[in-house]
Parts: structure tokens; C-alpha cells; sequence
């Protein structure tokens, strides 16, 4: 089975991929046949149709060498099923004739080995293409054209007139049964393909989730939609916002601030990845990453603080570029806490978010925004502090107790590192 490539996230798109990729895998098969032709034409006794077999053995093998090679070359289009499916039905109806005008030879002789063999392969072969259409075509055209010719053979054959009833019953269950597989083969192209289409859509919607979503939480949602419910669990929530994004706004081209988000977002989103962490959601020039939304991990303050300490450092060297360059500089405010949450998917009618809530979230927003009062890039609470090694904080973090928090009734211990001491 050919691997499903879903990174364009178009199934359409996708679906197409996989028919050309899997082509050269098809086009291989003919060999097969190709082979049993071979072996019939070698074995057969009847001496004067030989150089003719002999002929259609080699028009066979230039059908399969070009169809093997418009797939190396990847030159292979759809449409040429249907070729494929003419000139092998035309083979098979051809070698089901010639038989039927063969002095001595009946119907039901003429349709059997090896023109009945090499239909059955080839009428597999056509399935392997998971289209029920080229399966049928297939079966109609050597159906319809091995009936004209057994027609034209009893109006004007070496044996003309009707035959027997055994030689009748002989091509009737031969017929029944070609017809019964094509029937079989039909059915089995349809499933397979509808069990295809609903693999690559998927494969798709777990690539577009995934754009929004950590991988794991992307394939929950997947497979469970709006079933995730809201689970309890610790996790620490990060807050990062830009200062002074209102006035930015307000003097910036939309293209420019569309640009400037872009890249923004990009340093935050490939940070919070790199430390495992999920990207919540946006909020204009604030985000919300959460580290332990699908479940509790020991090392989830940890990670989340050597991720805000790594985009302290990373966003400081994008101003400073952007100051290089002649553009504003920019400052900005992170966040930290750990403790509770509850989390999953909340439902909002036709709208539907997954997300954390709780004390802890709301907690993280302020502290971001205490920022600006503290001088800092970067506050953390006590309860993560507390998480972390004896040495994670240098001599340039500053620790406060009791701190008063706007819009908190209870004060909260903090560190920060102090904008200073950042350049």
C-alpha cells in the first residue's frame, strides 16, 4: 500500500498523489499477465495460430514496457486507465475469436484457457487502480465483444449455426462466472476506495488540527471532536504579549502589522514546540501556551520556565534586528504559573474551544501584564519557582514576596528578571 503524504491538507489533492504514486506499483503487474500469455503462446499445440499469439505476445509487452515507463517518468495521467482497459479488453476479446473460428473448436472451448485465464487476470488487474468505473468497462467490453463474436462465429464461421447445449451451458457458466468476479471486483473497488477517501480525509484533518494544535491534542480531537470533556489536571500557562501594540496598530500599515504578527508568532509558536509545549490561543499580540494540556508531567514548570527564559532571549534579538534595520524596536511581557486546571473541549454551540481554565490562567494574564510595573520582561510565580533546580535562577532574578496582583484579593510570591539586564 502506498504511504499517504497528507502535509498539502487538500484530500482531493492527496487522493491524486496516491493513484499516481501507486501506479508504477500497477503498471508493474502487467508482467504478470504479460508472463501467463507467454507461458500459454509456448504451450500451446495448435501450431498455426502461434506467429499470431506471437504478435499479440509483443503489441502486449510494448503496452506494458510504455505504461511501466510513463510511470517512472511520472508521466503517467488518469485518463490513460482508460486506454490501459481498451487494449486489454480488446486482447482478451480477440483471443476468445480467434478460438471461436478455429474449425472444431465450440463456444464454450473457444472462451475458456487462455483467453478466459487472462481475462480473470486482467480484470484483477484493473481493480488494483481502486476505480469501480476502468473494473466495469473492462468487464462490459470483453462481455459485449466476446458475445459479437461468438454471434459472427455462428453466422459465418467454419461451424456456423447454433451450438450444442452442452457447448451453450459450458460458455453460459463460464460467462456467469467472469461476470460474477467483474461484480465482486466492482464492489471491492468501491470499498476500497471509499476506505481510501476516508483515510486521506482523515489524514487531512489531522494536518489542518495540527496547525492549531499540539500533535497529540490534534489527534484527539480528531477522533473524539466535542466528546474530549473538561479533565482536572496541573499544568503551568504561559502568557506573551507585545507593549505598545495599540499605538503600533495605529500607525502601521495592515499589510505591515499582518507582517509583523507573522513573524512574531512564528518565534513564539517554534519556541513553545521546541519545549513541548501548546500554543492555547491567539489573542491579537498576546498568546497563551499551556504546557500539560493532555495530562500532568513532572517536568511541565520546568519546560515551561526554560521556554519563557529561551524566548526572552529570542525576542530581544528580533528587536534588536529590527532596530538595525531601521524599523521600531519592540519590548515585550511574559507571564508564568503553574497549578490547576480544568481542560478540554468547551462547548459554545456551533463553536466549540479547547482550551485551559481556571485561577491558574487568569493568574498568568496578570502577571504578564505586571510587567510593565516591574521593570521586567519575565515574571513567574512562587508555585513555579518552587518546581524548578536550586540554580535556575541566576544572580540578575529578583524575588518578591507578598506581591499585590490588580484585580487579586490574595497577594503571590514572584521572580523576575529585570529589564536591564537583558542587553
Amino acid at each position: 500500500m502506498v504511504s499517504i503524504d497528507a502535509a498539502s491538507g487538500d484530500p482531493a489533492r492527496i487522493l491524486s498523489d496516491v493513484e499516481t504514486r501507486s501506479e508504477l506499483r500497477t503498471a508493474l503487474w502487467r508482467f504478470v499477465t504479460l508472463a501467463l500469455f507467454a507461458l500459454a503462446v509456448a504451450l500451446e499445440p495448435d501450431g498455426g495460430s502461434h506467429r499470431v499469439h506471437l504478435v499479440l505476445l509483443l503489441a502486449y509487452a510494448a503496452t506494458t514496457v510504455t505504461a511501466v515507463g510513463l510511470a517512472i517518468f511520472e508521466a503517467y495521467r488518469p485518463w490513460m486507465n482508460w486506454v490501459y482497459v481498451v487494449v486489454d479488453a480488446a486482447l482478451v476479446i480477440y483471443l476468445a475469436a480467434e478460438h471461436m473460428f478455429i474449425p472444431g473448436v465450440g463456444i464454450g472451448e473457444a472462451v475458456s484457457t487462455p483467453s478466459l485465464a487472462i481475462a480473470f487476470v486482467l480484470l484483477a488487474h484493473a481493480g488494483l487502480r481502486m476505480r469501480a468505473g476502468t473494473v466495469a468497462a473492462f468487464a462490459a467490453i470483453v462481455s459485449i465483444g466476446t458475445a459479437a463474436a461468438a454471434v459472427a462465429a455462428m453466422l459465418s464461421g467454419p461451424d456456423a449455426g447454433l451450438p450444442s447445449a452442452g457447448d451453450l451451458r459450458e460458455a453460459a457458466v463460464r460467462a456467469v462466472a467472469f461476470l460474477a468476479v467483474a461484480v465482486f471486483q466492482v464492489m471491492l473497488a468501491v470499498d476500497i476506495r471509499r476506505v481510501v477517501v476516508t483515510a486521506v480525509a482523515s489524514a487531512s484533518e489531522r494536518v489542518n488540527l495540527a496547525r492549531f494544535f499540539a500533535p497529540s491534542t490534534a489527534e484527539r480531537i480528531a477522533i473524539d471532536g466535542l466528546r474530549i470533556g473538561l479533565a482536572r489536571r496541573e499544568a503551568a500557562v504561559l502568557f506573551v504579549d507585545i507593549r505598545g501594540f495599540t499605538g503600533l496598530a495605529e500607525t502601521m500599515p495592515p499589510e505591515d502589522l499582518c507582517s509583523l504578527l507573522a513573524e512574531y508568532r512564528k518565534r513564539v509558536v517554534d519556541a513553545v514546540g521546541h519545549w513541548d509545549g501548546t500554543v492555547d490561543k491567539f489573542m491579537g499580540d498576546g498568546v497563551m501556551a499551556v504546557f500539560g494540556s493532555d495530562g500532568s508531567h513532572p517536568s511541565d514548570a520546568a519546560r515551561a520556565f526554560e521556554c519563557a527564559c529561551h524566548l526572552v532571549h529570542v525576542l530581544d534579538t528580533w528587536s534588536e534586528a529590527r532596530a538595525r534595520s531601521g524599523a521600531e524596536p519592540m519590548t515585550f511581557g511574559i507571564g508564568l504559573h503553574f497549578g490547576a486546571v480544568v481542560g478540554g473541549v468547551v462547548a459554545g454551540g456551533a463553536h466549540g474551544e479547547h482550551t485551559v481554565l481556571g485561577d491558574t490562567v487568569n493568574l498568568a494574564a496578570r502577571l504578564q501584564s505586571m510587567c510593565k510595573a516591574l521593570s521586567a520582561r519575565l515574571v513567574v510565580s512562587g508555585a513555579v519557582v518552587e518546581r524548578l533546580p536550586p540554580s535556575s535562577l541566576g544572580a540578575t532574578w529578583q524575588l518578591r514576596r507578598g506581591v499585590e496582583v490588580p484585580g487579586r484579593v490574595e497577594p503571590v510570591d514572584v521572580a523576575f528578571l529585570p529589564a536591564e539586564f537583558l542587553h
